[in-house]
């Protein structure tokens, strides 16, 4: 039985040291930096909320604003939503 072939995941992921692009819905897509991140944090979505996060990166990166992470996204809207907040 001959070695089942792997799969490349070349087209999907950004490697380390590379931009990333986080689109604010505000001001279109930022280049963030790679950061030296000290915590893990875990976000559960619904089947409707990870649905239209997929919809949203997927229509920015169809845009021409270049590849778009769900983190960076979640980044984004994590910081414009404290500084709303006064923090």
């Amino acid at each position: 039985m001959s070695p089942r072939p792997k799969g490349s995941l070349d087209d999907l992921t950004v490697p380390k040291g590379h931009e990333r692009v986080a689109a604010t819905p505000s001001n279109g897509p930022a280049i963030t930096t790679p950061k030296n991140y000290a915590h893990t944090l875990s976000l559960r979505l619904t089947a409707e909320q990870y649905r239209r996060l997929r919809r949203y990166v997927a229509r920015v990166e169809d845009e021409g604003h270049g590849r778009v992470t769900h983190q960076s996204v979640i980044e984004v809207a994590l910081t414009d939503y404290i500084e709303r907040q006064g923090g």
